[in-house]
């Protein structure tokens, strides 16, 4: 029943798609004819006239058009380099064919965007990137370049589709970044969405919200709906009656509370859809973050878990997010840091690098001896971070780390690695997005630790929180949303 909606052109065959370059080309050719037989015409008329040549005008109006300004121009265009700043002439002619040649790829990569009906396969944030790539300098209109870029589109559609739906709940609440917001019953707040006149006080708001019910009606088998119709819409007429708030309205798949302040309270009411989206956010985001894990524990579960994760949960840091993290630590030469799943380093090699005495823990035997024979670190611990004593170590400056999500023990080690914190120590680590929402045991645990905690206080900022962009951890595998966590322990 919830499958992903799919075009309904066909593929053009690679004859139609020659065929439609060969005519780019010949459009480009016959513009270039014109261009020539124009400015020799003009030449000649120009000669012959007493008073020199008559030449058409384009000064004053700074909306001209960019391509009618190009065909008519005469005269050398000046480019100045934006490094060196030393200024070249490009001759009339030449410039005219750049901005022709520009101007009609941009067409054409519409035109056949639009034939396709690829625009459909897209998400908001591909059609952006798409035609952003059309606005300044898109890539020649050619076969080969057609076959690669539609290709690359038909071949990650079911990525495309999926990440759509994964940026649509994101944006309507951080909450849903976690994956655990989809929990039958469960209620969405969004806060301030109508001002004091009933009105939307943030368009995006109520577009982010009826993209939400698009997905739901398409999952549904449904077509989309006006906005009269659409649950923004509902929520938007019932707003103009102040007097009547709060009230109750019902849509097709939720029922929505809004009260005057504008907050509203929205609650998914459809079962079955709500384990669609779940599902498909678990393709998204991988198995690391489980569409199976359970957020009820007994009452004697173990405080930690007691088995290393699946794989050694090792997704490894990437340098601009490893970067990231030793800015928020805030490490200064001389200090001791702990990185307790040192991995690859990429968390301990750059904290070195900033003049600290970097103690590493691995429980994988071939990466601890990397750390040490590889990359040079002399305190190197092979073994499970949770098995050791913070009572066996003095307290460490600062903690920098990446540990494993899988079932929530991320928040097991940062639990832990508080623990071998000093008095005004601090901790940065890389989470799952779950860590910061969950409510089961294992989290609720964490979230009375970082209450407990003091924020770092970057530039102001008392942030504990702080979410990495989408994909941050793409390169390991998984689309899984992460976090970082920065706090500080009080003195």
């Amino acid at each position: 029943m919830f499958e992903q909606p799919t075009t309904g052109q066909d593929l053009m065959t690679p004859q139609q798609i020659t065929d439609i370059c060969k005519g780019r080309d010949h459009t480009i050719a016959m513009w270039l004819d014109l261009y020539d037989h124009y400015h020799a015409t003009r030449d000649a008329a120009g000669r012959l006239s007493i008073a020199g040549t008559l030449a058409l005008s384009t000064s004053g109006d700074r909306y001209e058009d960019k391509l009618t300004k190009a065909f008519i121009t005469a005269e050398p265009l000046q480019k100045a380099d934006r490094e060196t700043r030393k200024i070249t002439e490009i001759p009339a002619r030449e410039n005219f064919t750049t901005v022709l040649t520009q101007t009609v790829d941009r067409r054409c990569w519409r035109a056949l965007m639009d034939q396709l009906g690829f625009d459909q396969l897209l998400d908001e944030q591909a059609r952006r990137e798409f035609h952003d790539g059309l606005r300044d300098a898109p890539a020649a209109f050619t076969a080969e370049n057609c076959s690669a870029t539609f290709g690359n589109i038909w071949g990650q559609r079911r990525e495309l589709y999926l990440r759509g739906i994964a940026n649509v709940f994101a944006k309507l609440d951080r909450r849903f970044r976690s994956h655990d917001g989809f929990k039958i019953g469960s209620r969405l707040i969004i806060d301030r969405a109508l001002n004091e006149w009933g009105s939307w006080d943030r368009y995006e708001r109520r577009d982010t919200l009826r993209d939400v019910e698009r997905v739901f009606r398409e999952l549904d088998g449904k077509p989309p709906v006006s906005e009269s119709q659409s649950i923004a819409g509902l929520v938007t007429d019932a707003g103009r009656y102040r007097a009547s708030l709060p009230t109750v309205i019902h849509g097709d798949y939720w029922r929505v509370r809004i009260f005057k302040n504008g907050n509203l309270h929205i609650w998914f009411e459809n079962k079955d859809l709500l384990n669609a989206v779940n599902l498909l956010l678990a393709e998204y985001y991988g198995e690391v973050i489980g569409d199976g894990y359970d957020t009820t524990e007994a009452e004697d579960a173990p405080s930690f878990h007691l088995t290393p994760a699946k794989n050694f949960g090792a997704f490894f840091t990437c340098e601009d997010i490893a970067k990231m993290v030793i800015e928020r630590a805030e490490i200064q030469p001389g200090e001791r840091i702990l990185e307790p799943s040192a991995g690859s380093a990429a968390l301990a090699k750059p904290a070195r690098d900033a003049g600290a005495e970097v103690t590493c823990v691995e429980i994988q035997p071939g990466l601890a001896h990397e750390l040490g024979v590889l990359h040079g670190f002399a305190d190197v611990i092979e073994g499970d971070f949770l098995a050791l004593n913070p009572a066996d170590f003095a307290p460490f400056d600062r903690v920098v780390m990446n540990p494993p999500f899988d079932r929530g023990r991320d928040c097991d080690h940062v639990r832990h690695a508080y623990q071998f914190l000093k008095p005004g120590g601090v901790l940065v680590a890389i989470m799952s997005a779950r860590a910061e929402f969950a409510e089961d045991k294992r989290h609720l645990a964490l979230h009375r630790l970082v209450e407990q905690a003091a924020p770092v206080c970057r530039w102001g900022r008392k942030d504990k929180w702080f979410d990495l962009p989408p994909g941050s951890f793409a390169h390991a595998g998984t689309n899984v949303n992460t976090v970082v966590l920065a706090i500080r322990k009080p003195g």
